[in-house]
């Protein structure tokens, strides 16, 4: 015979379904920065005043196309 069982969830399933099985809740506030490396949120300062304006959107580019078409 074996000497040890290797698994068995029964039990926990039993527990979880009894209880509900609902989705994981995401956070409402933005999360605190304390205790995070100091090198790493002034980079995160400075990246995030750069890079504010994001990337040009596909639809922009086109536009700008299309004027330069009519005026010639």
């Amino acid at each position: 015979m074996v000497k040890q069982k290797n698994h068995t969830a029964r039990n926990k399933t039993v527990k979880e379904h009894a209880r509900g099985i609902k989705k994981a809740r995401r956070p409402r506030h933005e999360l605190s920065l304390k205790g995070i490396d100091p090198k790493a949120l002034r980079n995160r300062k400075f990246s995030l005043r750069w890079n504010k304006g994001g990337r040009p959107s596909v639809d922009s580019e086109s536009d700008d196309d299309d004027e330069e078409e009519e005026e010639a």
